[in-house]
């Protein structure tokens, strides 16, 4: 199944990311030496940071409740893209100094996520993610320049759907905004004493819009800087 594909997809890419920085962090000098000009400490993953990142993303949207006349849409229809977007946010270590908590927030834009259903009477609908807004708590466990983590917070996105029935009559409207749950995982990797790199995963679940359930999911890799 195509949603299956890319959580495989999504996992090895964040694989392959923490196997090729692991090997990049051979070459860094241990956390406790200075290196570049800085130092390192046991809170080196403490304080503001932000960055850009640069994914693939998976739209999921389900249209079985999109119509009201008993006729059932195409249940579910897919859609995948690129996306790119930027974060902001702020680490504390609390109660053990690898033990890093944190929040953030992000933006995403999809090149063009966009799925369109149709049933035989016909009654057409459609749904496009425009682009979204989240606001993420993050847990982490550091090893040293590794920081794995786990994400769970909410979102809001910005979606433009319609619905044609077989009159021609049209309901829906542009720029409303259904709000979402999110879920991740992901890894930073210290490669500067103020520069990390990011491989992740999420999950954003949306909130019906017009009976038009959707989610999506994205892999992505981005670039940070501390101060």
């Amino acid at each position: 199944m195509p949603g299956s594909r890319l959580w495989i997809s999504s996992l090895m890419a964040i694989c392959l990311f923490a196997a090729t920085t692991a090997r990049a962090a051979d070459y860094l000098p241990p956390p406790s030496q200075p290196c570049c000009g800085g130092s390192w400490n046991s809170n080196q993953w403490g304080g503001f940071y932000f960055g850009g990142q640069f994914g693939y993303s998976y739209l999921n949207s389900d249209f079985s409740d999109a119509w009201n006349t008993g006729n059932v849409l195409s249940s579910s229809v897919d859609s995948n893209d690129y996306s790119f977007g930027g974060f902001v946010g702020y680490n504390s270590a609390v109660w053990d100094p690898q033990l890093v908590l944190g929040i953030e927030l992000g933006y995403d834009k999809p090149s063009s996520l966009e799925t369109t259903a149709a049933d035989s009477n016909p009654v057409i609908a459609s749904y496009k993610l425009e682009d979204y807004l989240t606001l993420r708590g993050r847990a982490g466990y550091a090893f040293g320049s590794f920081l794995p983590y786990a994400v769970l917070g909410a979102a809001v996105g910005r979606v433009n759907y319609s619905i044609t029935d077989a009159t021609g009559l049209v309901t829906g409207q542009d720029n409303t905004f259904p709000v979402g749950l999110v879920l991740g995982l992901g890894m930073d990797v210290s490669v500067l004493p103020n520069v990390f790199l990011r491989g992740e995963w999420e999950q954003v679940i949306f909130s019906p819009e017009g009976g038009i359930r959707s989610n999506i999911n994205t892999a992505r890799v981005g670039i940070g800087f501390r101060f």
